[in-house]
């Protein structure tokens, strides 16, 4: 396994997109934010305007959601296909898995079964936009969790609200005029978006050590960024870009969320940030003796752009030193592509 660094991961404060303060402190939070997502693609930011009170509440669904039987959960399935991504997915369900991947001969000639070898173990949740007709929300019976859905649909647009506010964080600081600034401002769809409840169960350590079970394996996010609040268990790592191979432990903080840069703005920025690969693996353990892990429950935030929106290198970020590195593509086929996976039926998954 790749190395472990101390935890060395910025943290940004934009209370001042939050409260509206003089122009002078919004340029030089958005100006740092900017140039940690630059260097490393990913950050803490405190100022976010998310309550501590609302993502206490959220986590306390959560632990009710996935505390329900197996049986109350299956009410509202993911689909056996990517799309719609909705529903609750159990343990060894979904497969997560590197972009570089899908290069992979034994991959492609197995239809993505070879990345089933060593199944996900975790169970996660999937929540869109009401007002999104391409992917319906797939609810439990309200009889089953009464208010889960009401406070889900009011959280999801609350994350969105401080998703736009980091937005325009960005745009700031990137200094971007014209049509380039209207680009940057769509990479919020606001019904392109999606929230993710996610629950790792308590596993047998040596499962993971061993590889038979894995968290979740390394990887990018497709999308623009994403916005990640995590319990207090820890395992979340992300790999340093200016030191490949090596990963920082991103040890939870008390009311800061890790922002993540995605494929699609790496896409657009010519690899000016750098989407950031990341793992869930053990958990700092209790002791040198213990046996099992603790369970672990994050909740992710993935801020999308419109599925018509095509990633093309911004002319800013183009030159003949650096020419552009990647085929335009539209969202809806760069997701279709890295997702093709990323369910569908498995010959070895596991039970809750």
């Amino acid at each position: 396994m790749a190395p472990i660094s101390e935890p060395n991961i910025p943290t940004v404060d934009l209370s001042a997109f939050v409260t509206a303060t003089d122009e002078v402190a919004k340029q030089e939070a958005a100006d740092k934010l900017v140039q940690v997502c630059n260097r490393l693609g990913f950050v803490a930011i405190t100022g976010h305007g998310i309550s501590k009170t609302l993502l206490a509440e959220a986590f306390a669904w959560s632990k009710k959601l996935f505390d329900l039987p197996l049986e109350e959960k299956m009410k509202a399935p993911h689909p056996v296909e990517a799309t719609p991504h909705r529903g609750y997915s159990h343990p060894g369900k979904e497969k997560v898995y590197g972009y570089d991947d899908l290069n992979e001969k034994e991959v492609n000639d197995s239809k993505g079964q070879s990345l089933r070898k060593i199944p996900d173990f975790k169970e996660s949740y999937e929540i869109g936009s009401e007002n999104n007709p391409e992917e319906p929300n797939i609810w439990l019976p309200e009889e089953v969790l009464p208010g889960y859905r009401e406070f889900m649909v009011k959280f999801y647009w609350e994350l969105n609200e401080a998703a736009t506010r980091i937005l325009n964080a960005f745009a700031m600081g990137m200094k971007l005029e014209g049509e380039e600034a209207d680009i940057i401002m769509k990479l919020n769809s606001f019904h392109s978006n999606q929230l993710r409840l996610l629950h790792y169960p308590e596993v047998p350590r040596e499962a993971i050590e061993n590889q038979e079970l894995a968290r979740m394996p390394a990887h990018t996010d497709w999308g623009s960024f994403t916005l990640l609040f995590q319990d207090d268990c820890g395992g979340l790592e992300l790999e340093d870009p200016q030191n490949r191979g090596t990963y920082l432990a991103a040890k939870p903080t008390e009311g800061t969320v890790l922002l993540n840069i995605g494929d699609f703005f790496m896409r657009l920025t010519n690899d000016f940030f750098v989407s950031a690969t990341h793992r869930v693996t053990l958990p700092p353990l209790t002791s040198s003796s213990a046996t099992t892990t603790k369970p672990r429950y994050s909740i992710p935030y993935f801020v999308s752009p419109p599925m018509s929106l095509i990633a093309k290198a911004l002319p800013t970020y183009v030159s003949e030193e650096k020419p552009a590195k990647y085929e335009a593509c539209s969202f809806a086929e760069y997701a279709a592509h890295i997702s093709k996976y990323q369910y569908g039926e498995s010959a070895k998954e596991v039970a809750a």
